[in-house]
C-alpha cells in the first residue's frame, strides 16, 4: 500500500523554504583503485543529482534510460531526507562506499547522518554508469536482480529469485483485467517483482536502511510507474491494483479511504498475507467478524466502522471489511455506476455517507441495523 519509498519526506519538505543540498562528505578512506579524478567526477555528478532532487529539478540526462521512470520516482521520494523538524540540514550525506562494477558502472553508497554522528537517517545506494563524458544514475534494481528469472503471465511479467506460484500469478492477471474492464479501463501491463519482505523491496529500490521503516516486513510497494513489489512474496496485488485504476476514475477528486478500501477488500483482497502466505480475503474475514460480534454483544457496528479497533489477528481492518459489505450492496443495487459514485464521492466520512445514503439508504442513524442485515445475509 506504499507508493512513496521514504514516506512523508516530500510532504514535510515542501513546508520549508527551499535550501541548497549539503555537499557529500567525502572524508572516508576508500581502498579502491578507482583514479582520484574519476572519483571526483562521479561524486560531483552525484552532488548535482542530490541538489536537483532537493529542488525538484531532476533532468532526464541524469537518469539511466533503463527503467528511468521508476528511478526518477524513487529519487523524488528522497526529497527532504536531510530534514528533521525545522532543521533543514540535520542529516548530512556522507560517502560510505564506492566501487566499480562491470560495464563502466559504479556502486555508490551514501549515509545520511546527523552532524554529531549520533543518528543515522538512511543509507541510499545508487548505480552510476559512465558513458563517455556523461554520468547517469539509477536505482540498483536491475543490478541486484540481474540473475533473477522471469515469467510472463498475460499482462504481468514476474521477476523472482527462486520460485513462483503460477496458479496465483494467473489468478492475479485475471483480476487485473477484470478490475480494469469493470471500470471501463484498459488493463495495464505490469512488472511484478516477488520479494520476501519489505526490507528486500526497499533495498532493491536503493534504500539499504531507513530509520523510519526499520523492521517493517509485511508491506508491499507500488504500483509505481508500472512496477509492483509483492507483499511477502505473494503473486496477488489486486488490492492496490484496484487503487491504481480508481485513481484514474477519480482524477483530481480526493480519495475517500472508506469507499476505496471497501471496494479493494471486495474486488481484490485485504492486502496482507495470513500465516500460510495466502492473501487475506473478505470471505476469510467474515466468520471472524461474526464471531467477534457474537462474543461482544454490546458492540456497535458504527463504532467498529468509525473507530476501527484492531479485532483481527492479522493487519486486516474491520472498517474496511464493513465498507466492503456496503460497496457490495451498492454494486448489487446500482451496478458499477454506483461503485463509481463511491469512488468519486470525495474525502471524508460525511461525503461517504452522503453518497451511500443516496444509493442504498445507509446512514449513521440506521447504520447498526442496516449493516447487521448485510452481515447476517453474507454467504
Amino acid at each position: 500500500m506504499r507508493r512513496h519509498l521514504l514516506s512523508g519526506l516530500f510532504l514535510l519538505s515542501v513546508c520549508f523554504v527551499s535550501s541548497a543540498q549539503t555537499p557529500i562528505d567525502r572524508s572516508i578512506k576508500l581502498y579502491t583503485k578507482i583514479p582520484a579524478a574519476a572519483q571526483v567526477k562521479l561524486l560531483n555528478a552525484l552532488d548535482t543529482l542530490l541538489l536537483h532532487i532537493s529542488t525538484s529539478q531532476v533532468v532526464p540526462g541524469e537518469i539511466n534510460p533503463v527503467d528511468s521512470a521508476l528511478s526518477r520516482s524513487t529519487f523524488n521520494s528522497f526529497k527532504g531526507i536531510e530534514i528533521r523538524e525545522k532543521d533543514l540540514h540535520y542529516y548530512k550525506p556522507q560517502l560510505i562506499n564506492l566501487y566499480p562494477l562491470k560495464g563502466g558502472q559504479y556502486f555508490i553508497s551514501v549515509a545520511f547522518m546527523s552532524s554529531d554522528q549520533s543518528s543515522l537517517r538512511a543509507i541510499i545506494n545508487f548505480i552510476t554508469v559512465v558513458d563517455g563524458d556523461k554520468i547517469k544514475f539509477s536505482i540498483p534494481l536491475r543490478y541486484l536482480t540481474r540473475n533473477w528469472k522471469t515469467t510472463v503471465t498475460g499482462n504481468i511479467t514476474y521477476h523472482y529469485a527462486d520460485q513462483i506460484n503460477i496458479s496465483r500469478a494467473k489468478a492475479f492477471d485475471k483480476k487485473n483485467k477484470q478490475i480494469a474492464m469493470k471500470l471501463g479501463l484498459k488493463p495495464e501491463r505490469l512488472q511484478f517483482y516477488l520479494c520476501d519482505n519489505y526490507q528486500e523491496i526497499i533495498s532493491l529500490l536503493g534504500c539499504q536502511y531507513d530509520s523510519k521503516q526499520a523492521g517493517v516486513i509485511s508491506e508491499g510497494y507500488g504500483i509505481d510507474e508500472g512496477f509492483i513489489f509483492s507483499v511477502m512474496h505473494n503473486e496477488d496485488f489486486s488490492h492496490d491494483t484496484f487503487h491504481q485504476y480508481a485513481a484514474i476514475i477519480r482524477g483530481s477528486i480526493s480519495r475517500n479511504s472508506a469507499a476505496e478500501e471497501g471496494i479493494a477488500y471486495s474486488w481484490g483482497n485485504a492486502y496482507y498475507t495470513d500465516d500460510k502466505g495466502e492473501m487475506i480475503t473478505q470471505k476469510q474475514l467474515m466468520p471472524e467478524l461474526k464471531q467477534y460480534i457474537t462474543e461482544h454483544p454490546e458492540v456497535k457496528l458504527f463504532d467498529l466502522f468509525s473507530k476501527g479497533p484492531m479485532i483481527f489477528k492479522e493487519n486486516a481492518k474491520v472498517r474496511s471489511l464493513i465498507a466492503s459489505l456496503i460497496s457490495d450492496n451498492v454494486e448489487r443495487q446500482k451496478g458499477v455506476a454506483g461503485v463509481k459514485e463511491l469512488i468519486t464521492c470525495g474525502k471524508g466520512d460525511s461525503n461517504y455517507f452522503s453518497v451511500v445514503n443516496k444509493l442504498v439508504g445507509i446512514n449513521p442513524a440506521n447504520f447498526n441495523s442496516r449493516v447487521m442485515v448485510l452481515i447476517d445475509n453474507y454467504r
